[in-house]
């Protein structure tokens, strides 16, 4: 009697074993034939904060956090045992497969930046960030010259004095 318990036993965990191992090989072979499957659409995941060269070769030592923060926004991780120390993600897949992934280690002493490790190095040449701006000259209204607001609230029976 004991000896069939133990034969018994050994046949349902090893039933079991070999049902979870085949289980797991289905799904997988499933995954693959969706993967292959025409006309199937897959959209292009992005996670993290994307940062450029661009972004990096504005950084130089010496920068506050607050400038660090404006260059390169906000990071996604900020370690709570290491509060000096930033850390930026960036991950893309296109149609499920892994394209790009990215990783850039910003490091503080004294709330100023003194290290920058991962995927990009700071560049010598310093490169100023570039704001597109436009310079408009505003004509000066001439003295006893009426508004638009003016108008407007004449309209409506409010009195404005400039001089007040």
């Amino acid at each position: 009697m004991r000896k069939l318990l133990i034969i018994l036993t050994l046949l349902i965990s090893s039933s079991i074993l070999v049902a979870c191992s085949t289980t797991k090989d289905l799904n997988n072979q499933m995954l693959e034939v969706a993967d292959n499957l025409p006309g199937v659409y897959k959209i292009n995941v992005r996670q993290g904060n994307l940062v450029t060269q661009e972004m990096i070769d504005q950084l130089r030592p010496g920068m506050d956090q607050r400038q660090v923060k404006f260059i390169l926004g906000t990071p996604l991780l900020i370690d709570p045992f290491h509060k000096n120390r930033w850390d930026y993600f960036y991950d893309l897949k296109k149609a499920g497969k892994q394209d790009k992934k990215e990783r850039v280690t910003v490091i503080f002493d004294d709330n100023r930046l003194i290290s920058i490790k991962g995927n990009f190095k700071p560049s010598n040449e310093f490169k100023p960030m570039t704001i597109n701006t436009e310079v408009v000259d505003v004509p000066k209204r001439k003295a006893g010259e009426k508004g638009i607001m003016d108008s407007i609230l004449r309209t409506l029976g409010i009195e404005y004095d400039e001089k007040n």
